[in-house]
């Protein structure tokens, strides 16, 4: 176990800068929201010179990560360790939650499967809230897994998990309505009604603050999703993700092979390859005739979940979506393997390493051809406001919340609705504008409408704004804005 740890922690080092900071945008929610916390000003996006009001994240993750930017002010690497560290105690919950449920070889299999898996470790070096889901929801099903008839101790734990782990993604209200499912349906009603009792008063807690910010229950974005459209919407969106899903996004999360040059050239070897992992996978959860059990149910509504919450026309479709239920997928397709094989374990063995050798390439193919060489780099520009600009000084950028973690500076966006230039940088005190390509992938250096038409008003008035910082590669500017009036 502390071998196959330390190897999964070696790969997480070596993509430690695949992704940059900030441009996965929620990221940067993130650590401002944690700052925010960690200061006292609420629960805000205070890299605004006007604080807003956060009403779509629930705070976990961000709770999680305030201690260490005390402990470690503007060092955003230091919150990037914090989820790698809970990463790695994931595997061993996954180790310890399966134990019990697939016997050897296939357990030390499933368990070195997901330690490689590159969506997983990748997600570990990034401040996203992906292993931090992973690790709560682990741990609540394994502290459930010790639950007897004699402890009640151990379920109003695991019920507190559960809760906490809904405040880390809000899909997480899987694990808590999977628990009350499973406590009902198995007679439990004393213990079934101890957790309804303290996810009503969870959840009251938890609306009152929402609405006490003028946001919903849970989450004003998801709600929105969820309760919009007709039921025959609905059920469109619930078979167009379905079908995306199907359609190598679910088989290339544990096999990524899928989207390469061999798929390209041996597509139909490729398009029953993905047919085959679903069928093995769909085998799984067939042949293993579980019984009444916490983790399958919540598995089960979970992808109700995501099937039903994302819009299939904004591109919901997205394997980071299935990375919290990894560690089942792989469960169903060994134990597809290990019946379809009638338990031959070199089939199991040999099929592994095979797929092992898979993950092993696609996370060093990664740290070879990271993808941040891909997207456009944020820290152009303000990486020089971080180190030459005044701590209060106000930034203009037009992708101010992950530019906030580069410049180390309140920033704001762009004027809109043709609001005068000049009024519009007084009135919010900006001292500093960065003209720069929009965040994007593939990266570009061409300028948007908005930023070539500010650059042209910043040219015509050499008195008022002075270029400091120029990166003629990347159509990177930096200019300093002195009020005249002043």
């Amino acid at each position: 176990m502390l071998v196959l740890i330390f190897i999964s922690a070696s790969l997480a080092i070596l993509r430690f800068d695949s992704l940059q900071l900030g441009t996965s945008y929620d990221d940067a929610k993130y650590i401002i929201l944690a700052e925010s916390l960690a200061s006292g000003q609420g629960y805000e996006l205070i890299n605004f010179p006007r604080p807003q009001i956060e009403r779509n994240f629930p705070p976990g993750w961000p709770l999680v990560l305030a201690p260490f930017t005390v402990l470690f002010p503007k060092n955003y690497d230091a919150l990037r360790v914090v989820s790698l560290i809970l990463w790695l105690a994931s595997i061993f919950l996954v180790y310890k939650l399966f134990s019990k449920r697939l016997p050897s070889p296939y357990l030390e299999i499933l368990t070195t499967l997901v330690a490689l898996n590159p969506l997983l470790i990748g997600t570990s070096v990034t401040v996203m809230s992906e292993s931090a889901y992973l690790f709560f929801s682990l741990l609540a099903l394994v502290v459930f897994d010790k639950l007897d008839n004699k402890h009640i101790d151990w379920l109003i734990l695991a019920a507190l998990l559960a809760f906490f782990t809904q405040q880390v993604r809000t899909i997480g209200i899987a694990l808590t309505i999977s628990l009350l499912i499973i406590l009902f349906l198995s007679r439990r009603f004393k213990e079934a009604g101890v957790v309804l009792i303290l996810f009503i008063v969870g959840f009251a807690l938890q609306g009152w603050l929402n609405f006490r910010n003028g946001g919903t229950v849970i989450s004003s974005g998801y709600e929105a999703q969820v309760l919009s459209g007709s039921m025959m919407e609905k059920a469109s969106r619930i078979l167009s993700n379905a079908s995306g899903y199907f359609d190598q996004v679910l088989a290339g999360s544990l096999v990524p092979i899928f989207g390469t040059r061999l798929d390209s050239s041996f597509g139909i070897l490729f398009l029953l390859l993905n047919l085959a992992i679903l069928a093995v996978i769909a085998a799984g959860m067939l042949a293993s005739k579980p019984k009444l059990e916490w983790m399958h149910i919540y598995f089960i509504i979970y992808l109700i979940g995501i099937l039903s919450f994302w819009n299939p026309q904004v591109g919901s479709v997205k394997a980071r979506f299935l990375i919290p239920v990894l560690p089942f997928l792989y469960f169903y397709f060994l134990n597809g393997l290990k019946w379809l094989t009638k338990e031959n374990s070199r089939i199991a063995i040999g099929t592994a390493v095979l797929i092992m050798l898979v993950l092993i390439a696609r996370n060093l193919q990664d740290w070879r051809n990271p993808i941040r060489e891909q997207m456009t780099d944020l820290s152009i520009g303000t990486t020089w406001i971080a180190e030459n600009a005044p701590a209060d000084a106000i930034v203009m950028v037009n992708e101010p919340v992950p530019a906030y973690v580069h410049a180390k500076r309140k920033t704001i966006n762009f004027p809109k609705n043709d609001q005068e230039l000049e009024k519009y940088l007084q009135n919010q005190g900006v001292s500093y504008i960065v003209i720069a390509p929009l965040l994007q992938s593939p990266r570009s250096t061409a300028l948007d409408k908005n930023a070539k038409e500010i650059l042209v008003a910043l040219n015509a008035s050499p008195d008022l704004y002075h270029a400091v910082f120029k990166d003629a590669k990347n159509n990177v500017l930096v200019f300093q804005y002195t009020n005249s009036g002043e």
